[in-house]
């Protein structure tokens, strides 16, 4: 750590000594400190209380749009991770990883999470458990337990939650340690094998100390058959967890706590397959000219000619060749993917109420180590015609060897005679290895008074990163064009005479880096109540000042290894802020209007080009928020209706589009700042109470999308600056519009609390572009996902009394109606094909929990 950051370490935790010793000296009024509130009152809904203003507040009090989802409905839902989030909350959608089984794209209000999963680029969608922000894409889906609260933020959180969160944030709160004892358990089993288990133990209070200790364990089988694997267990989509977490909490002197979490978890996973869909012929792809200028496509290599001749060495394997857009249930990976993943980390969090204001620490240091193995074509190894400069003219006559000058005369019969060599090879393969560490100290000082709430805060974030992936990719060269741009009238001759004009260049390569990351951050806010907090007006004003420091350091960046490494340093510092106003129409019916700031740091893609040993960096992206909104719970808080309008403007939106002018053979992406972009959408919520037995919740989202600028088309003419393709631009990994519905039901079958419960929820998501535009991938409106349309429905058996404690039954299915839809895609570029990936087939179960 540099100097400064190291001071910044020492006066975080001193701040949270300083806490410490408030709370060893605070008086001994205890107070309840509930994380959520339901009333009791049959017919109206649970009251919600979330943290997103860094305060207790009721969810309808916040003047921004935020989804909670309870802790009762986490546990019917099955939510585990970032990914169960998916539709649950309007213009939010989650896609899995590729290669990285754990990985999710995470996309809010049109703003995507970054696909590529490099340390140099930071996320757009922050993540938080338990207040510890997850800094990493690819550790993103984290096995989370015991979870008490999930709270989804939509739109940018720059002031309190700072530079990750341009799009939203998704907070995962989990349940505190109880006083009392209690024990819980849980089994589980459904198709594909799958089996979990949970198990939770709070002892209770010993000596002032409240503990809770929870086990977790999942496994299932793979969904698709690898024809070159004989353990399901280790197919496409079969998975291995086992997940523990400790909690310890004391409440010392009533007006504050100290608690530790330690979680861990350890999943080996095999990711869902890779389905070729698409493979290119060849035909060559003339310049766009756009606004005049002739710009560079990508060119696409004959891979359909060449797989048409090759010999496979699974013969089974030869029918996965035909590309097809059709989901299949078989695979043929000759090298087994799989994608072992761990995480830990430690959490404390320290708070003590002082009267005339609170202090709250939270320190965390997070670990996550990933090593995956991924076969990106599922068409198994073939043999063919393999290309070197060595062997071009084998097997052409004798005659036509004769104008070659640099063949001598005596070797001319034996190359007419020599055979082309061939390979055994695959399309495409690669290994990864991931490690990261992060630490992260939060303070916040605050205060609630009669007119006036406030906070301040400051933060201090530090990661290190290191990925070393080698790949191994196959290109398919059309032998031909050697001869006909090389050998002028001679041309035609050696074309008519090529024993194998389509030949495999094996292409090696390894990236090899390490990135490091400071952020430094002071914030404050505050709310003013005019008349008081029954006057039904709120004036709220906050601020961030924020600075970010940039390091990657790359060892290899291709075949071979540079004399020196490249080397990247980079700066940026921004002020984000908000303004917002709250205004009780009347009772239960809040109005509210929002503008607010965020940005995302720049940093570097470590595939980039150096110049002179240097890295080049990108630029931050910064976006302005504009949002008006209605909170309301009406009919005696039986319905809950809320509805919010917004328009971001985005300033250089960095995106990952593949390069269009590398070396043959080669596939890589860049980071690059698109320009302006514009968001434009809409949101309503709605829960009710529609009788004792039936309540039912719905939303929807949209967003409009719109490319100003998008600066990303490379002249064919040498030196001239980039040209605008907006008009060609497409949103990736967005849907614009999402809806979700459910009814749940519930009937009682016993005066001692028995019931049976019901629910079936229908979500739509529009499909998804993968890529921004078909100039650098070909395939990006072919592949484009599909429009999900998904049932779930699970009935249950609750509160079944068990001398003491209760138990329950529960029956549940996803994607009932068995749709395979695709959901993400990869367009290989001028490798020459493209394919995807597909969500789950249909899966059930049946889970038994008992708690006492």
């Amino acid at each position: 750590m540099s100097f400064a950051a190291s001071r910044a370490v020492r006066l975080m935790l001193g701040a949270s000594l300083a806490c410490i010793a408030g709370v060893a000296h605070a008086a001994q009024n205890a107070a309840a400190d509930p994380a959520q509130q339901a009333t009791e009152d049959q017919g109206q809904l649970e009251q919600i209380v979330v943290t997103a203003q860094k305060v207790e507040q009721n969810l309808q009090d916040v003047p921004v749009a935020i989804s909670a989802i309870s802790a009762e409905k986490v546990a019917t839902l099955g939510i585990r991770d970032a990914r169960d989030i998916s539709g649950l909350a309007p213009n939010v959608t989650i896609v899995q990883g590729t290669t990285n089984a754990n990985a999710a794209v995470i996309s809010i209000r049109g703003i995507p999470t970054p696909a590529s999963e490099t340390f140099g680029l930071d996320t757009s969608n922050g993540l938080y458990v338990d207040g510890v922000f997850i800094a990493r894409s690819g550790g993103s889906a984290l096995d989370v337990i015991d979870v008490a609260r999930v709270e989804v933020l939509r739109g940018p959180q720059g002031t309190l939650f700072g530079r990750n969160t341009t799009g939203g944030g998704i907070a995962f709160i989990s349940r505190a340690p109880s006083k009392d004892f209690r024990l819980s358990a849980e089994a589980g089993y459904g198709n594909y094998n799958a089996f979990n288990g949970k198990i939770t133990l709070d002892p209770g209070e010993i000596a002032g100390i409240s503990t809770s200790f929870t086990y977790s364990h999942r496994e299932r089988h793979g969904v698709v058959d690898n024809l070159n694997e004989p353990s399901d267990a280790r197919d496409p989509g079969a998975r291995k967890g086992d997940s523990f977490r400790v909690a310890a909490k004391a409440e010392i002197g009533g007006t504050g706590s100290i608690q530790y979490i330690f979680d861990w978890s350890k999943i080996d996973a095999s990711p869902i397959n890779f389905q070729l869909t698409n493979v290119a012929d060849g035909t060559v792809r003339p310049p766009l000219v756009v606004n005049g200028v002739p710009i560079v496509v990508t060119q696409q290599a004959p891979v359909s000619q060449y797989l048409a001749g090759v010999t496979f060495l699974d013969p089974r394997c030869e029918a996965l060749a035909a590309p097809t857009r059709e989901w299949r249930d078989t695979v043929c990976n000759d090298i087994n993917s799989r994608s072992p993943d761990k995480a830990w980390g430690h959490n404390l969090q320290v708070e003590n109420d002082f009267g005339a204001f609170r202090v709250k620490s939270t320190t965390g240091y997070r670990f996550w180590n990933n090593d995956s193995t991924s076969d990106l074509d599922g068409i198994g190894a073939f043999t063919g015609p393999a290309f070197t400069n060595a062997s071009l003219f084998n097997g052409m006559p004798v005659g036509l060897l004769q104008y070659i000058p640099s063949i001598p005369e005596a070797a001319r019969p034996f190359i007419a005679a020599a055979t082309v060599p061939t390979i055994q090879q695959n399309l495409f393969d690669t290994n990864n290895k991931r490690r990261h560490k992060q630490f992260s100290q939060e303070v916040e000082i605050g205060h609630q008074g009669d007119m006036l709430d406030w906070v301040v805060g400051g933060f201090y974030f530090w990661e290190k990163g290191s990925e070393d992936n080698p790949q191994n990719s196959g290109y398919v060269l059309d032998t031909n064009s050697i001869f006909t741009q090389n050998f002028g009238p001679l041309g035609p001759l050696f074309v008519a005479a090529n024993p194998a004009q389509y030949r495999l260049v094996q292409t090696k390569s390894v990236l090899r880096y390490t990135a490091s990351a400071e952020s430094t951050a002071i914030y404050g806010q505050a709310t003013f109540y005019p008349g008081g907090k029954d006057s039904g007006i709120r004036l709220t004003a906050g601020g961030r000042y924020t600075w970010d420091t940039k390091k990657m350091i790359r060892f290899q960046n291709g075949a071979t290894v540079p004399e020196t490494p490249d080397v990247g340093n980079a700066s940026y510092s921004k002020f984000t802020w908000n303004l917002m106003l709250g205004y009780d129409v009347a009772d239960g019916i809040n109005l509210y209007g929002r503008i607010a700031t965020g940005y995302r740091s720049g940093g570097f893609n470590a595939q980039d080009p150096a110049v002179e040993g240097v890295l080049p960096s990108f630029k931050p992206e910064n976006v302005t928020s504009y949002e008006l909104g209605l909170k309301s719970e009406l009919f005696d808080r039986r319905v809950r209706f809320n509805l919010a309008g917004y328009y971001n403007e985005y300033k250089d939106l960095a995106v990952n589009v593949p390069i269009t002018n590398l070396a043959p053979g080669t596939f890589a992406t860049k980071v690059t700042n698109a320009g302006k972009v514009t968001y434009t959408g809409v949101e309503a919520e709605l829960t009710a109470v529609l009788t004792d037995n039936f309540t039912v919740e719905g939303n929807l989202g949209y967003v409009d999308i719109k490319y100003k600028q998008f600066l990303a088309g490379l002249p064919v003419e040498a030196n001239q600056p980039l040209v605008d393709i907006a008009a060609y631009a497409t949103p990736g990994y967005t849907s614009p519009f999402t809806a979700n519905a459910a009814l749940n039901a519930q009937f009682p079958l016993s005066a001692n609390g028995m019931r049976l419960t019901g629910r079936v929820s229908y979500t739509y998501e529009d499909g998804k572009y993968s890529f921004t535009n078909t100039i650098s991938s070909p395939y990006n409106d072919i592949l484009k996902g599909d429009d999900r349309n998904i049932v779930d429905a699970q009935v249950a058996i609750d509160r079944i009394p068990l001398g003491g404690g209760e138990g329950v039954i529960r029956l549940w299915v996803k994607n009932l109606t068995d749709s395979h839809d695709l959901v993400r895609a990869i367009d290989f570029g001028q490798l020459g094909y493209g394919g995807g990936y597909y969500a789950d087939p249909r899966t059930y179960g049946v889970t038994v929990g008992v708690k006492f």
